[in-house]
């Protein structure tokens, strides 16, 4: 069994279509589809298509509810401004999926227990738990599972926390690891493995100098993607 793990994607279509795996027998999506990119539309139906499960994330739960996706203060503008662009280029069908999207999900596949949140399964949306954190011990115990599967950081990391296996495939659309390659993570017959690759970046690029942002904002979203940083 193999399953390929990926999350905040954040409307990055040209990271999505270079995922180099081919051969699988299960896409998951950990949430973010949307926002800071310029496809975000185009993602959602990729989703839609080819994801077996997928929870939903704070962005998501934004662009569906049309509410505050509550993003920590070096993206809360560039978040707002998004938000606005991904709800005008985005379908009634895509923001009614986007908001059905479930907030937590469980599945028994190759003999392993998963629990599927976009952030931690006492805060599915917004609570924000770096891999060296000391919540992961309590959220680990409220769940029943052999692996728990994360996102929202952005940044991709495995921990073993008293008999569960803690998994963030980090980002595929806007990674937090100080390069600019796309991650994810595949689980092959119970082992966990953390990938990424190149992706077409000027793809991207150049869709996110036709949205209407102001241009500050534009090189603001293009070097986050170019040094897998924080915004200046």
């Amino acid at each position: 069994m193999k399953i390929v793990i990926i999350s905040d994607i954040h409307g990055n279509l040209a990271a999505l279509g270079a995922l180099p795996e081919r051969d699988y027998d299960a896409l998951w999506c950990i949430g973010d589809l949307v926002d800071y990119g310029p496809c975000p539309h185009e993602v959602v139906r990729q989703i839609q298509a080819k994801a077996a499960l997928c929870v939903r994330g704070n962005h998501d739960n934004a662009a569906g509810l049309s509410v505050d996706p509550n993003c920590s203060p070096p993206y809360k503008h560039l978040a707002a401004e998004t938000l606005r662009y991904t709800q005008q280029v985005c379908t009634e069908d895509d923001v009614l999926y986007l908001r059905s999207l479930p907030l937590q999900y469980r599945v028994m596949t190759g003999g392993a227990k998963f629990h599927l949140v976009h952030a931690m399964p006492t805060d599915p949306l917004f609570g924000y738990c770096p891999q060296d954190s000391e919540l992961w011990r309590e959220q680990v115990r409220g769940i029943d599972a052999d692996v728990l599967v994360v996102g929202h950081t952005h940044t991709p990391f495995v921990r073993f926390e008293d008999g569960t296996v803690i998994v963030n495939p980090g980002s595929l659309g806007q990674p937090k690891t100080g390069r600019p390659q796309a991650c994810y993570a595949v689980w092959e017959d119970g082992k966990i493995s953390l990938k990424e690759y190149d992706y077409p970046i000027d793809e991207t690029i150049r869709g996110i100098r036709g949205m209407p942002l102001e241009t500050h904002d534009q090189e603001s979203l293009i070097a986050v993607l170019k040094t897998g940083n924080l915004p200046a």
